[in-house]
């Protein structure tokens, strides 16, 4: 990933950490329109996850939806993304689901995300993946 990126998402993830929340939407945001006109697929489907994740926990679930779709999408068509990437777009992609109410079409997406996290060897992906499952 481009250096520009790492620095634009470590300014994210302090505002983050920091509790700014809406700062680290914005930044994040402006990671996503800066990848996508520098044409990196990878930068822009990780700064989708974390706006999807931002706008998800300030209750804006049909936004969540769209960024967490596009990110799977995004890491779905590049050969080099890891599996953990996509496991974690996943999981958002299925939170924002369930959000907006349609917890049928996540399920596909929870059990994907538990196979994945499964093969990198995080637990917790997999645990959280079976609570949701087990909800359905």
């Amino acid at each position: 990933m481009n250096p520009h990126f790492a620095e634009m998402f470590d300014a994210a993830r302090a505002q983050r950490n920091a509790g700014n929340h809406d700062e680290a939407e914005r930044r994040y945001a402006a990671a996503a329109d800066q990848a996508r006109r520098e044409e990196e697929p990878l930068a822009l489907a990780h700064a989708l996850r974390h706006v999807s994740d931002l706008a998800r926990e300030r209750g804006a679930a049909a936004e969540a939806l769209s960024c967490a779709t596009e990110a799977v999408a995004v890491y779905r068509s590049q050969g080099d993304s890891r599996p953990l990437d996509l496991a974690n777009a996943l999981r958002l992609n299925a939170l924002a689901l369930n959000d907006c109410g349609r917890p049928d079409e996540a399920e596909p997406l929870w059990k994907e995300a538990r196979d994945l996290y499964a093969s990198v060897g995080v637990q917790a992906g997999v645990d959280e993946a079976a609570s949701q499952l087990a909800r359905t």
